[in-house]
Formats: structure tokens, sequence, C-alpha cells
């Protein structure tokens, strides 16, 4: 089954606005450009991912992108998730994707094992979709649709629900997908207080780890 990855990425000094607290807009810029790494070295070694492809209007983003072998799609600017994946859709079914599985940059604890099996679950159906929701079910952190034109996405609020209805209402198989890696994004403190509990080394998590001045701050102020 010919897979491809669909990785939207706003503009990375525009990005992390809720970690503005402990991160000063430098720091943040970095950790997204480390989290994006990481999301592509993990896609590069999922085996189910037959093609990376990266919507995005950050020069930077999209250097990144190309050094790690994925296809760029450049907007002129960022116009949110909808949009971008709206335009990773047309690109996808033009090159003969069967599927594609939306992955935002920012799941640090990704692996390629959970990549291939939410991959694995669209393998003998039709038609379906496969969704893994965020840590507090409302967003949805994976999101894989066969075929790729399936649904149009809902990445706005309460994205989780809203996929789930969309697909119920015209009667689409829907499988979740639920895994502790996949449903922690980056987002929060709070986010940060539980992935540094975490013994796993990455570019995005080492770097975070790095920052002790700044865990000392979030665990004085909670």
């Amino acid at each position: 089954m010919k897979i491809f990855a669909l990785v939207p990425v706003k503009r990375f000094e525009s990005s992390k606005s809720r970690l503005s607290s402990v991160l000063n807009v430098v720091e943040r810029k970095e950790l997204s450009e480390l989290l994006l790494i990481n999301t592509l070295s993990v896609l590069r070694e999922a085996s189910a991912i037959s093609e990376i492809v990266i919507v995005s209007s950050d020069q930077v983003a999209m250097e990144i992108a190309r050094r790690n072998g994925a296809k760029v799609l450049r907007e002129s600017k960022d116009g949110g998730v909808n949009a971008a994946i709206a335009r990773a859709d047309d690109y996808s079914s033009e090159n003969g994707a069967e599927a594609t599985l939306v992955i935002p940059q920012d799941l640090p604890l990704l692996v390629a094992a959970d990549v291939n099996m939410i991959c694995r679950k669209a393998e003998s159906a039709d038609r379906c979709l496969v969704v893994s929701p965020s840590i507090r079910y409302d967003g949805s952190n994976a999101l894989l649709r066969k075929p790729s034109r399936l649904l149009k996405t809902s990445y706005d609020e309460d994205s989780f629900n809203a996929h789930i209805r969309a697909a119920t209402k015209v009667g689409i198989p829907i499988k979740v997908f639920l895994s502790k890696r996949i449903m922690l994004d980056l987002d929060t403190t709070e986010d940060i207080k539980i992935l540094m509990n975490k013994a796993i080394t990455n570019l995005p998590l080492d770097y975070l780890k790095s920052k002790l001045k700044m865990f000392n701050r979030i665990g004085s102020n909670h």
C-alpha cells in the first residue's frame, strides 16, 4: 500500500506560543526545528511510509525537509492546517497515494513502530479512517485516510470528535489507535512536565532537558 505521510508545518517563529512563559521566541524556534527533524527521522524509518510531504511557508522548515528527503509544498503564508492538508491531498492523489497519514511535527515520543501499526490497521480495508487522539481527546495526533481523499480534515477545535462525527455521518469505517507515545504532543508546560519523566533520548527532549533552569521554574510555579 502506497502511503504518504503529510506534515503541516507553521512558521517556526510563531509556533509553540503556549510555551512562552518558559521559552523565549528563539528557544521556541529552535525547539520547533528539532521537533521537525525528529519527526522526519521517525517517518523515514517507518517502512510503511512511501513518501513524506511537508507543507510550509517557513524557509528553514523547507530546507530541513529537503535535507531529509521529503517532498516540499511551499505556501506563500500560513493558511492553517486544513488548507495545508488540502494542498497535500491534491499532490498525493496526483502521485498515486492509496492512503495518507497526517502527522503533526510536535510528537516528541513518536516511533516508527507506532507509525507502521497505524498503517497496518488500514491494510485490509478498502476505505477507512484510522485516528489516534491527543491525550486530552480533543485533537487528532495521527489521522490515516484510505483512500487519500476519503474525508476533508477538520483541524480546528476538537478535531478528534469532529473527524469521528464526519466519518460516522457518511458511513466510513473508523478505527481508533491508542498509543501514549502518539497521544502526547508538546503544547503546554504541563506536557513538558510529563515528558521530563520519560527516560527517552532524542533531539527535542535533550534540548528541553538542557534547560534545567526552566524546569526549576516550572516546578516552582506548580
